[in-house]
């Protein structure tokens, strides 16, 4: 009896092959704190980047070659940022 209950609590990677890897189970309280710490990277991210944007947009004296590459990267990261949590909870709950 108890070798069933601890067949019902082993997920595996790959549940058709029972010989692939063995996923680690995580409490819900470190899922809060990945969520959590992931939400915080995310807003930081978006929120650097928009200062970088807004910057280079309104000062004239920033409208520079380099500049505009700088601006161009900002804008690629913050895209990023705000994908960023999606796919981290799509990674953190597999």
């Amino acid at each position: 009896m108890a070798d069933e209950k601890e067949d019902h609590e082993i997920q595996y990677c790959f549940p058709a092959i029972n010989s692939s890897c063995i996923k680690g189970k995580h409490s819900s309280h470190e899922y809060n704190i990945m969520f959590v710490f992931v939400s915080l990277l995310s807003a930081w991210t978006v929120f650097l980047n928009l200062l970088v944007i807004i910057s280079i947009s309104h000062f004239k004296k920033l409208h520079t070659p380099t500049n505009l590459i700088i601006l161009s990267l900002a804008v690629a990261d913050m895209l990023i940022g705000l994908v960023m949590p999606i796919e981290a909870t799509r990674l953190i709950e597999m």
